[in-house]
């Protein structure tokens, strides 16, 4: 059995995009109304670059998931893989919202998640 848990570190990395899926699968299973951040840039053709919108009303660092939970507060999640990082602004925007009541976190995985909807206000 040691030997397994030593190895589990060696196993290949499950990508963000999968654990998006599954975050995202839980969280209609268990009725929560939470949606899909997308906040790609445009690509320019002429400049051949992702254009981040930088206007009025625009924000860095907002989370993959977003969300309202059964008792009104704002679900913010970040879904990062086993081995991504944090972006300084990722971790601001988690910061502030957290300040402000909402339910702002990192997941790595479902259980994470289940963690976090967990934990009493």
């Amino acid at each position: 059995m040691e030997a397994r848990i030593k190895n589990a570190s060696a196993m290949p990395s499950i990508s963000e995009g999968r654990i998006q899926a599954q975050i995202l699968q839980f969280l209609a299973f268990r009725g929560v109304f939470a949606w899909r951040n997308h906040s790609v840039g445009v690509y320019d053709q002429q400049k051949g670059i992702l254009r981040k919108s930088t206007g009025l009303g625009s924000m860095r660092g907002v989370p993959d998931i977003l969300g309202v939970l059964e008792d009104g507060r704002m679900l913010a999640i970040e879904v990062k893989s086993r081995s991504g990082r944090v972006s300084i602004h990722q971790a601001k925007f988690i910061e502030e919202a957290t300040k402000l009541g909402a339910l702002a976190f990192v997941a790595r995985s479902i259980e994470d998640v289940q963690k976090a909807l967990a934990k009493k206000p």
